[in-house]
Formats: structure tokens, sequence, C-alpha cells
């Protein structure tokens, strides 16, 4: 098996098997129960984003709540996944994150909690 070669500042060597996204949402599939949200917390400004240069958005989020798409982080998955654990926002270096506290009960609720 060949072995994957990375290039400098390739942000997929700091998340080792590629760990973000499809697969976080996978892993966590039956873990959690969601008390739906009504009201987004988070917003992307995609004037601000500068996407696939940073994505650490995508790679930080424990619950796989952003994708890229064309080119810019995307909170596609948030109202159903989010974890409201504010990460995002104080990863992002250009702050194209716009982050609020949620309604209160809301969001999820892990089995074993």
């Amino acid at each position: 098996m060949a072995e994957k070669t990375y290039k400098r500042g390739d942000p997929s060597i700091l998340y080792g098997p590629q760990i973000v996204g499809e697969k976080v949402r996978e892993l966590l599939k039956g873990k959690y129960e969601i008390i739906p949200k009504t009201t987004a917390h988070v917003k992307v400004n995609p004037k601000k984003c500068i996407g696939m240069t940073c994505q650490l958005c995508y790679i930080i989020c424990p619950t796989g709540s952003y994708e890229m798409v064309n080119g810019k982080a995307t909170w596609k998955y948030g109202m159903e996944t989010c974890s409201e654990c504010g990460a995002c926002q104080y990863v992002c270096p250009v702050n194209a994150i716009e982050w609020s506290y949620p309604e209160a009960g809301t969001g999820i609720v892990l089995k074993w909690s």
C-alpha cells in the first residue's frame, strides 16, 4: 500500500485519517437525540470566508456540521448536528463565522449523558 504524501500547508495532515464531515456524522449516528432548533445560531459570511485556503471550521467541528461547498465553508448540517461548542468561531482566522447562543432547550443530547 502506497503511503500518502502531504504537500506543505495541506491541512489534512492535522486530522490524520481525514475524520471530518461525512465520516464524523456517520460515527455519531445513533449516539445522540436531537431536540430541534427553530433559529440558526451560526452563520458563515461567504464574503469573508477564505474557504479552501483555510478549512479550519470544517476540520475542527466535532460533529461534522460544516461542508466545503464551491470552495467556501457552509454550515450545512448545523441545525441537525451542531453540539453548540463554538469552536468554529474561535478558530476562524478571518472572523467569517457569526455565532450566537442557541435557543434554550434545543440541541444534541448524548445518549450517555
